[in-house]
């Protein structure tokens, strides 16, 4: 517990002890206005950020389609409602690793996915396999030659084959569970805590949903 009176350097050195523990440990700042003019009760409040606060790696073995992006194309038809627009029918995509090529064509719904992430040919992505979620790794290294005026991460072109298993880790928090599972449903494991944070809900976070997610991650941790 850092005291002290304004300006002089708690929140500072507070974030740089979150910074030299490294870039996935969740900071939080918050001041006294955000607890008293808040509609919710302060206790509620606190707990929010305490929550927000503490951090979960979780590892989980996933069937991904992984590669450099050689293709990206979009297909568009004659929108089916008419007028004089187009939507998108197919998405074709090239991924190449150092042990071949493959071509997917894939539904239109992971056209957003591609945009949110910023894919572009060169890039190297995973695509997972169930859900269609997108991640985006970095940078073929084979482009590191070009000049480049913002910091771009370079990785290396997967090896092994285009189709595979791969271990996926992802960082959250506890927040991000309770906003994720916001309507508590019971016998839930980690795995499926992490797989409605694409279904976000809003609804109220209860003290019971809490207790639950806590007793899964607790389970897990065990």
């Amino acid at each position: 517990l850092l005291a002290g009176a304004p300006g002089t350097g708690k929140t500072a050195l507070a974030l740089g002890v979150a910074q030299e523990l490294g870039p996935k440990v969740p900071f939080c700042p918050m001041v006294g206005s955000e607890v008293f003019s808040s509609e919710v009760k302060k206790t509620e409040v606190l707990m929010e950020h305490f929550r927000r606060a503490i951090g979960l790696r979780i590892r989980e073995s996933k069937e991904v389609y992984e590669g450099e992006v050689t293709e990206l194309t979009v297909e568009e038809t004659e929108d089916p409602l008419g007028g004089y627009g187009r939507t998108v029918s197919h998405v074709v995509i090239g991924l190449k690793t150092t042990k071949g090529t493959k071509a997917l064509r894939l539904d239109p719904t992971i056209h957003d996915s591609l945009t949110k992430e910023g894919v572009s040919v060169g890039d190297v992505i995973y695509i997972e396999a169930n859900s269609g979620a997108v991640k985006r790794v970095g940078r073929s290294d084979s482009y590191a030659t070009e000049f480049d005026l913002e910091a771009e991460e370079y990785v290396p072109i997967p090896k092994g084959d285009v189709h595979k298993k791969k271990e996926v880790v992802q960082d959250v928090t506890l927040h991000d569970l309770d906003v994720a599972n916001a309507r508590p449903q019971g016998g839930k494991d980690v795995m499926s805590l992490m797989a409605a944070m694409g279904k976000p809900r809003k609804t109220e976070i209860t003290d019971k949903l809490r207790t639950e997610i806590n007793r899964v991650v607790n389970r897990y941790i065990d």
